[in-house]
Formats: C-alpha cells, structure tokens, sequence
C-alpha cells in the first residue's frame, strides 16, 4: 500500500523476486517508480478499496500512512485480520532471512552510501542484492536484485523503521537531529540507534564516521553494553585524508596509503567513501574492484542531479532537506561550476523540521550567491499557523534571501532575473522535483 513510493516500490519488486505474490496500490499512479513494478509483473491499483487486500496474507505499508490517515479502507481491514505490517517489518522478517546483511544508516547520505556499497560488491563479482531510496542509474532502479549471499539496506531511523534489521555489518555515517515530530529529542534518536546497534548478530561489525559528533556520542553510549556480542568496531575519519583535490571533473584523494578517485563531487561523498573503503577491507575486497567501482560510479537520482540547461543556465535537483545537506550540496554545486553564480531554490520539508534546525540556516546557505524559500511542504503535518517560509528567509540572514511560496511565482522570478552562465540548484524532498523540471522548461 503506497506501492509508488521508492520504499514500497523496491521491496514489492525484491518481494516478486523472492518468490511472493506481490500486488499493490497508490493515490498516485505516475511516480517514477510505478513503471518499474508493473514491468515486474506486479499489478497495481489506482486508489483504496477494501478489495485489494480479499486475498493477502500480509499487507506492508508505510509508516507515513499513519500520519496522513488511519481510516483507509485496506488498513482498517488488515488490522481487523491482523496482517497489517510496516514494509520495515516485512523487509527485516522475511526478505532479509538467510542473507549476509550489510546496513547503511545515519542522518545523510544513506541513499548514496547504499548504491556504492552494491555497485562495490558487484565489481568484485559478489552478486549482491541491494535495496537502496533512489534510483541508481546503472540499474535503471533502486533495487538490484542478485544471487549472493549479501543484501545491502539502507536503514531508516524514522519511526525505527530499521528496528526488524539484524545485520552482520552497520555503516553509519553520521547522527544528527532530524524527524523531531517523532523523536521529539535528539536523546531520543540515540537510544533509537542503540536499540539498531543492539541488534548487529555476534561478531558482528560496526563501520562509523569518527568526524561525526553524534556517532561519538552513541558509541560512548555503547561502551561496555554489548560486549558479550564481540562487536568490532572500525572507524573512519575525513581528517584521515590526504592529498585532497577537488575539481569539476573529478575528486581525488590518498587515505591509508592508496590513491582514490570519484567522479560525484563534494567532500561530503568522499566521507561516504571512505565508509565503502572499510566496507571492502573488512569483506576482503581487493582495490582493483573498489576503486574501479569509485571512479566508475555517478551518482544517484536526485543527488545532485544535472536536469540539463537553456540559455547558458544549469538546473541541478537535489534531495536536500536538511541544513547539512543544503551546506554539502552548495559546496559540491560549487565544485562542478566554479565560476557560476549560484541560486539556491529551497522547498522546506516539514514545519517541525525547519523549526528545530534553525539556527544552522545560516551557515548552510552562505554559499549560494542568492536563496529562495517556497511554501513549506507539510508532508504527514499540520500547519500550526504560527510558522511558515517567510520566518525560514529571514532566519537564513542571507543578503540576497526571499520568499516566494508558489512555483509559478518562483519560476517568473528567476526567468526574469538569472543570467547566462547562471546555476540553479533546487533543493527539497517534497514535490521540489516538479519544479526543477518546470524551472528547466520555462527558464
């Protein structure tokens, strides 16, 4: 239920692979990912009937529908048989059984650290499967579904979500405070992640970041509570790096010794790297096939994503939603386009989030040469009406920073005031996606 979505989508299609009768349904009927669930051969109906679930066994939804409504007619039904299960729980039950699971967590970069662990494994002929929140363009999906032993997952702390995982490896990139309409505390978020470490099988391997202040903090947390697993721990540092050159074609770097090469820009991506490279350490993983893999790899959809251009005009369209990644992507904007003006369109995601990281908005935007604030996307949320897109430029206390809250409107503006040689970044994980590719239209 809410098959449209990049979660539901890849598990239904992992699900088909494993042997399930899969089907599904979704409001929305045009997602990028609805094609690719119909072509394996899982039907999909448009909106919700108590009819579509007559015959289930199981029916897996996202936790996001308990936000939106709990009155749909399949949910109503499916508690009432008692089969209503989180794709979560349906994913960490029954299609991770058997597997070597490899789990990519933390605040940012999940999506791009999960492609790169898979397309890793599968240089070095290991036939993973990997479930991962965006498309990996040399999959033509988000999921890749192989033969091996390995299943690599991206792991959302959302609403626990990754609570059903039990893995043997844990990637983790960084914690920071995020989802606070449902942490509620950034306390919170840690004894959530413990709970996720907790469940790491004996012998088990935890790879962190050391340059992220939360991971420190859950790793204190973490001392002396699970040593009866002989839980190793391995840890990776940016400041480790050496040699670092960043230049619009390529980013390249010496870390213990070895020489690496990305085509994704931004140092943020060679963070997410250096979690691959202790990745493939510990699997045995010669360098040949990790660094043919790095160097081969270019991104993932809606990760700084180039849309195209007019006019001498760049539009690139990014997941960003948070003041880390708005700073992260900015500076890899940057990178690729040195000499190019810089405007920064934001689609907030959510009131509670934008309330809660205020103050580092101005930090993350004083990269851009000018910024734009639509409307905030409400998501799962209420407006409260005490807090809006407005309150967000200002917060920015950025010289050149405005609220337009309509698309249209935005796209008027800068047809009129951007200029040749011009980039324009969008950034959000709303319907943002929408309006870069109107921006791209209509410039």
């Amino acid at each position: 239920m809410g098959i449209g979505g990049s979660g539901l989508a890849g598990v239904a299609q992992i699900a088909k692979a494993y042997g399930f009768s899969v089907s599904g349904c979704d409001l929305a009927i045009d997602t990028p990912y609805i094609d690719k669930v119909k072509k394996a051969g899982i039907s999909v109906f448009s909106g919700h009937d108590a009819s579509h679930i007559a015959d289930a066994d199981l029916v897996a939804v996202s936790p996001a529908i308990f936000y939106q409504s709990d009155n749909h007619p399949e949910t109503a039904l499916a508690r009432k048989k008692g089969i209503l299960i989180k794709w979560q729980q349906f994913l960490g039950e029954y299609l991770h059984h058997g597997k070597f699971l490899i789990c990519i967590a933390g605040t940012h970069g999940k999506s791009t650290t999960s492609a790169l662990a898979g397309l890793v494994l599968e240089a070095a002929g290991l036939d993973p499967t990997v479930e991962v929140g965006a498309t990996v363009p040399v999959w033509y999906n988000n999921v890749r579904i192989g033969k091996g032993k390995y299943f690599i997952s991206e792991a959302d702390e959302y609403h626990d979500n990754f609570a059903s995982y039990h893995p043997e490896i844990i990637i983790l990139n960084n914690i920071e405070l995020d989802h606070p309409e449902y942490f509620g505390t950034f306390e919170k978020i840690l004894e959530s992640y413990l709970r996720f470490i907790k469940n790491i099988k004996p012998g088990g391997t935890l790879i962190f970041n050391a340059n992220s202040s939360g991971n420190l903090e859950l790793i204190k947390l973490l001392s002396g509570q699970i040593t009866d697993k002989k839980l190793v721990l391995v840890s990776y540092n940016y400041f480790d790096v050496k040699n670092e050159m960043l230049s619009p074609d390529k980013t390249k770097f010496e870390y213990q010794g070895k020489k690496y090469e990305l085509k994704i820009p931004g140092r943020h991506n060679i963070e997410n790297a250096l979690g691959i490279i202790e990745l493939a350490n510990v699997l045995n993983i010669n360098f040949l096939n990790l660094n043919s893999a790095l160097k081969l790899f270019s991104g993932i959809g809606r990760r700084l994503e180039l849309l195209g251009g007019k006019k001498g005009i760049k539009i690139y369209d990014d997941y960003a939603n948070h003041p880390t990644a708005f700073m992260a992507t900015i500076q890899a904007v940057r990178q690729l386009n040195p000499d190019s003006r810089v405007w920064a369109v934001i689609e907030p995601h959510t009131f509670s989030r934008l309330r809660a990281v205020l103050p580092q908005l101005p930090a993350s935007v004083r990269g851009a040469d000018h910024v734009i604030f639509s409307k905030i996307y409400a998501s799962r949320e209420q407006d409260p009406g005490d807090f809006s897109g407005a309150d967000i430029s200002a917060a920015a206390k950025h010289p050149d920073s405005r609220y337009i809250p309509e698309f249209p409107a935005i796209i008027d503006y800068l047809h009129s005031h951007s200029h040749t040689g011009d980039v324009i970044l969008v950034m959000g994980s709303g319907q943002s996606y929408k309006l870069s590719r109107q921006i791209l239209e209509n410039i």
